[in-house]
């Protein structure tokens, strides 16, 4: 029959299992919340075109997606809040 450990030990793999597969499904259902309502999961600043001139920037109101599109390189700079606050974070320490 079963002996004890053996009993211990499945019971600790399949809530293992299941703390991995709860933690899955959280992770596809916020995915699957940004597909549905994008609109709710990022700002409206999530894409702003900016021009540097003579070591200014100046935010463009309307956005021409086609210069988006075909910037490359260091055109791009990626910038994220929660980025932002691990390094205020880490700075603090």
């Amino acid at each position: 029959m079963w002996s004890r450990e053996s009993l211990k030990v499945c019971l600790r793999r399949s809530s293992y299992d299941m703390r991995l597969r709860t933690a899955a499904v959280s992770m596809i259902a916020l995915a699957w919340w940004g597909v549905l309502y994008p609109e709710l999961c990022f700002t409206e600043n999530t894409c702003v075109q900016v021009i540097v001139s003579h070591g200014q920037e100046i935010v463009m109101n309307q956005t021409d997606y086609q210069e988006i599109l075909s910037a490359s390189g260091d055109e791009i700079v990626v910038k994220s809040r929660f980025f932002e606050w691990l390094k205020e974070k880490k700075s603090k320490k």
